[in-house]
């Protein structure tokens, strides 16, 4: 019987050498420990989950429940057990208190009749359960997923071994109680010894006979459980490691696509952004002539507005012009008519002047008549005759000068009314040109706008071939990046596997 007042370590002689010999066997290093830790929060976030999926599991087998009723326990007891083993796995520290647990479960197991067809399978339900969760956790790092499986892997197998240690002890103890003979117990466990030696080694495929219906050979079909438990979790691992030695294979090959298309990505970057520089000098260039264009626009708008403003001016001159030249011409008329009245007395003069004369010629005839008595009268009507001829040469000089006025007026109506009418045509060209001017400003100024909007839309042109710049650097710079990355992924691949290979060396020691 095992005794109480010693640790199950001390009584299967497990001290801190023989611990470190098997955490060293297994390869558990401290980088694996660091890792389950580092796993450990998102392992608290689904042990509920965990444990509730394994113990649904279990109800599916009668026996197993059974098991557990008659053990006095029951299923929620339990699963606070299991969470509480899930996280001491996580923490990583793999101690003294540590080992002494696990060897506690493999002595409840052979207590409550729980043998290791069970156990060990319930080992692989962890397995099915947590490796799923660290390949979504860790999906864009197989190495990750291939290391921390790995270390998972270690602690479950070490935990099997602790727990089968246990069992195989207690049920050693209890061979030493049977009613068989001393020679047949040693036989027995001479044969076990030999089994477990086997097994140790890496030899799955045997089998120990039974050829009774007693405790050793119940201990042979639990041994031969223990056995086919250990098999099928090789088998899984073995699965698992093929298709991590494929999944790696496809890796490689994605790897050397991208980093080709990266390389390739990386060439055309270049010479996107060499073009586009290009392009921005060429934009900065056309900013500058379309500056220039507009300042010319704008010089050309203030002439125009200058050119509407004088031409505004010569039509309002033309206007008091033609005001000026109308006054002359009534004007002119007036003192057409004003010569007219004039000629009009001048002739009344003329007829009053030949009267005169004929008056006066009348006198001198009767003065001659009268002789010596009209001589008086003749000297008279001679001066009246003298006048009236002086009168007469007088208005014929007048009537002269008002036909050359008369002449001169008539021409300078024809000139003042042939001044209008150019006055007329002068103002209606003078408009014209105001129109066009206004039209042709208006032009200018669709222009000006034009070519503001020219300006701008270059700026703008050149502020988003700047930032396509900036982005195409950038994108350079990640091109770059990732082509490292491809680089160092190529690199992980080659170690992952280096690590696969490894691992199939491992488990090429159990042959099923």
């Amino acid at each position: 019987m095992l005794n109480r007042k010693e640790s199950l370590a001390e009584i299967i002689r497990i001290d801190v050498e023989e611990r470190a010999s098997r955490l060293d066997y297994i390869g558990l290093t401290e980088a694996d420990c660091k890792l389950l830790r580092q796993f450990k929060p998102v392992i608290e976030k689904h042990a509920d989950w965990i444990v509730d999926n394994f113990y649904t599991h279990i109800s599916r087998y009668p026996e197993l429940t059974r098991i557990i009723a008659q053990a006095g326990s029951n299923i929620d007891r339990l699963k606070v057990t299991q969470k509480r083993y899930l996280l001491d796995i996580f923490d990583g520290n793999f101690d003294a208190q540590y080992f002494e647990n696990q060897l506690k479960i493999g002595v409840v197991h052979k207590k409550i009749g729980l043998t290791p067809r069970w156990y060990l399978g319930g080992y692989s339900i962890y397995l099915q359960l947590i490796n799923p969760i660290i390949v979504r956790k860790y999906w864009y790092s197989p190495a990750k997923i291939l290391a921390l499986q790995g270390a998972f892997n270690k602690v479950i197998f070490m935990d099997a071994q602790l727990a089968i240690d246990t069992y195989t002890f207690a049920l050693l103890e209890d061979v030493r109680e049977v009613s068989l003979s001393k020679h047949e117990i040693e036989d027995k466990i001479e044969t076990y010894k030999a089994f477990i030696a086997k097994v140790s080694k890496g030899d799955l495929s045997q089998q120990l006979e039974i050829s009774a219906d007693d405790d050793l050979s119940s201990l042979s079909e639990q041994i031969n459980s223990m056995v086919n438990g250990l098999s099928q979790i090789t088998r899984h691992i073995t699965d698992v490691g093929q298709n991590i030695a494929e999944t790696i294979t496809r890796l490689n090959s994605t790897i050397a696509s991208q980093s080709s298309g990266a390389s390739q990505q990386a060439s055309a970057v270049n010479e996107t952004t060499t073009t586009l520089e290009e392009i921005k000098a060429t934009s900065q260039q056309t900013q500058t002539k379309a500056q220039a264009l507009g300042q010319v626009a704008e010089n050309i708008r203030k002439e125009g507005e200058h050119g509407i403003i004088a031409v505004q001016q010569v039509v309002r001159s033309m206007g008091e012009i033609r005001d000026q030249v109308n006054t002359i011409s009534k004007t002119i008329l007036m003192l057409s008519e004003k010569t007219q009245l004039v000629a009009n007395i001048t002739t009344v003069i003329a007829n009053l002047t030949q009267q005169s004369k004929m008056l006066a010629l009348n006198a001198s005839i009767e003065a001659a008549k009268a002789g010596d008595a009209g001589k008086g009268f003749a000297v008279v009507a001679a001066e009246v005759r003298d006048l009236a001829e002086q009168s007469q040469q007088s208005t014929e000089q007048v009537h002269k000068i008002l036909r050359d006025i008369q002449l001169a007026t008539d021409r300078a109506v024809m000139a003042t009314e042939q001044g209008t009418k150019s006055v007329d045509n002068g103002e209606e060209l003078v408009k014209n040109t105001g129109v066009i001017m206004e039209k042709l400003n208006k032009v200018i100024n669709e222009s000006v706008i034009a070519s503001q909007q020219i300006v701008a839309a270059v700026r703008q042109e050149g502020a988003g071939i700047s930032q396509v710049a900036i982005a195409m650097n950038e994108i350079n710079k990640v091109t770059a990046q990732f082509v490292g990355a491809a680089e160092q992924s190529k690199s992980v691949s080659s170690d992952l596997a280096e690590i696969s290979k490894q691992l199939q060396q491992s488990i090429s020691v159990y042959k099923n």
